[in-house]
This record gives C-alpha cells, structure tokens and sequence, in this order.
C-alpha cells in the first residue's frame, strides 16, 4: 500500500513540475541547457529548429522556452514571431540564450517582439534557472 501511495504522490509532483522547450540546433548545448533545468526541477522537450519549436509549443504548451538565435532553418526572430501570431503560444514566455554576440538591434528586435529575456551562453546554472523561474512567474503581457 505504501507504494502505491509514493507512486501517486510522486505522479503528482511530476505533473506539477513546470515544463520548458530547448530550442538548439547542437545536441550537445541541448543536453547541457536540459540537464540544468532538469536539476532545477523543470522537465523538458527539445526541438532542435524553428519550425519544430513551433509545432512542439502549440502541441505541448510548455510554460516557457529558452531560445537560441541562430537555427538552421529560420532565425529566433522569425520563430519568437510565429509563437507571437498563434494564439496558442502567444502568451508562453521565450528567454534568447544564445553563444553568439548579437548585434544591440537584434535585442531591440527581440524584445519588440515580446521576448521575456536574453542571456548570453555559457550561462551559469543558477543564472539559468533564476531567470526561468522569473518569466514563469511573470508571465507574458499580452501586446498592444
């Protein structure tokens, strides 16, 4: 009997655990971003290109996806845009995490189109989590 009892409450944990989408075209800065989210208690889906971080956001609704700017079919800009102009995935907070400087219009740019954060990769863990914790708490204000 305990055992069942361990195995629902640990069901209910698991479904109460916040769900965010990696968006990388490397595998490996995937698994990396993954396994720190993971440890902070987040669980996790991968897409590794725009167009399959869209699908995966109007399929899943994750409560928040950590975005790198340069994918290999699209950039992070066109795909913050698609997830803007759907209204299922409107409202989900994006964080840019990206290894590459952008240039200060592509901020601009960014956070014209409703991106709840940029960090700069490598990122530190606590860093990364402080941060995914702030924009699910915050949430996305719908634009104007």
């Amino acid at each position: 009997m305990c055992e069942t009892l361990e195995f629902a409450d640990d069901r209910k944990m698991v479904q109460a655990l916040k769900t965010v989408l990696v968006v990388d075209d490397v595998e490996s800065k995937r698994y990396v971003v993954c396994r720190i989210l993971r440890e902070g208690k987040y669980r996790t889906l991968e897409a590794g290109s725009g167009s399959e971080a869209v699908q995966r956001a109007r399929q899943h609704r994750p409560d928040a996806i950590v975005l790198d700017m340069n994918l290999p079919d699209q950039s992070g800009l066109v795909t913050l845009k698609q997830l803007r102009d759907a209204a299922e995935t409107a409202l989900i907070p994006v964080v840019f995490l990206s290894a590459e400087a952008q240039t200060p219009s592509d901020r601009t740019r960014a956070e014209a189109l409703g991106a709840s954060g940029y960090l700069f990769s490598p990122v530190q863990p606590d860093t990364l989590i402080s941060v995914i914790r702030g924009i699910i708490e915050r949430g996305v204000q719908p634009r104007t």
